[in-house]
């Protein structure tokens, strides 16, 4: 920066931005494939610079605070679960819409400031050129490698849940979840009949409270004790209703994101539900 109000005439600055920008919207996009997330934050990365596009047309600074809102969109999508801030509802919002401010916001100050933000041509376009060559390889990279760790994290949840399935009724019940274990499963797995596919996000949910008994045995002094304990946890149970059909022999219980399948696994099922 040359002097206040004014951004650097630099070309390279115009090339450093693009390209930070343009990794941090591929890291958020690799977070949103691994965590079915994609639509969410494809709204929460493209909406600020549309808008902003709109609001400084015919503008030196249009193309720089889009980069900008890209920027500031992936920095918070990326660092939202950190921060205790949900990717999802009121949170996407917020940061939706902070993305869209922060560049307007700082734009209005230097305004009342009694200056006016000039953007050097050179620098307006680099960042721009950058940030379009840079995106598609730094994305396709980062998904390649969340997809080799989705397909470890999936394989694992659809064991894990494939061993908790069993029929009951005209229902399907997968018993002892605990809450992060039935939000995942809620977003990534569905299962597959000879007729029909049944999202799991399709299931009821039920709060069970289990209560354990804990024996921890102590040796103290060269004398046992053995201390019982009860300890109790809320587990979630999904139940997914079949409709127009019987229980089958068997179901497919399979992750995806999207149209593409992750991960898969054959059920056999006891009609009996015991």
């Amino acid at each position: 920066m040359n002097m206040p109000g004014n951004i650097s005439k630099t070309p390279f600055a115009g090339v450093a931005l693009g390209i930070v920008a343009a990794y941090v919207v591929a890291v958020a996009l690799a977070g949103a494939y691994r965590d079915s997330e994609m639509l969410d934050v494809l709204v929460s990365l493209s909406l600020p610079p549309l808008v902003l596009f709109l609001v400084y047309q015919g503008s030196g600074k249009r193309f720089v605070f889009c980069v900008a809102s890209l920027l500031i969109s992936g920095l918070l999508f990326d660092l939202g679960p950190t921060l205790g801030a949900p990717r999802v509802g009121l949170g996407l919002v917020l940061m939706t819409i902070g993305s869209m401010a922060v560049p307007l916001v700082v734009d209005l100050l230097v305004i009342d400031m009694g200056r006016q933000i000039h953007v050097a041509r050179p620098f307006a376009r680099m960042a721009q050129v950058a940030f379009l060559l840079a995106v598609f390889p730094l994305a396709g990279w980062k998904l390649l490698d969340a997809h080799a760790i989705i397909r470890e994290e999936d394989q694992r949840l659809v064991d894990e849940l494939a061993a908790h399935i069993t029929a009951q009724g005209n229902a399907l019940v997968v018993d002892r979840l605990d809450a992060k274990t039935r939000d995942r499963a809620l977003r990534r797995l569905a299962i597959r009949t000879s007729d029909k596919t049944y999202p799991l996000s399709d299931a009821a949910i039920e709060s069970v409270r289990e209560t354990r008994t804990v024996r921890k045995v102590t040796n103290a002094h060269g004398t046992q004790a053995t201390e019982v304990t009860r300890q109790q946890e809320d587990r979630m149970r999904l139940i997914l209703k079949l409709q127009g059909t019987g229980i089958p022999e068997d179901v497919v219980l399979f992750s995806h994101r999207g149209p593409l399948t992750i991960s898969t696994a054959k059920v056999p099922l006891n009609k009996n539900g015991s």
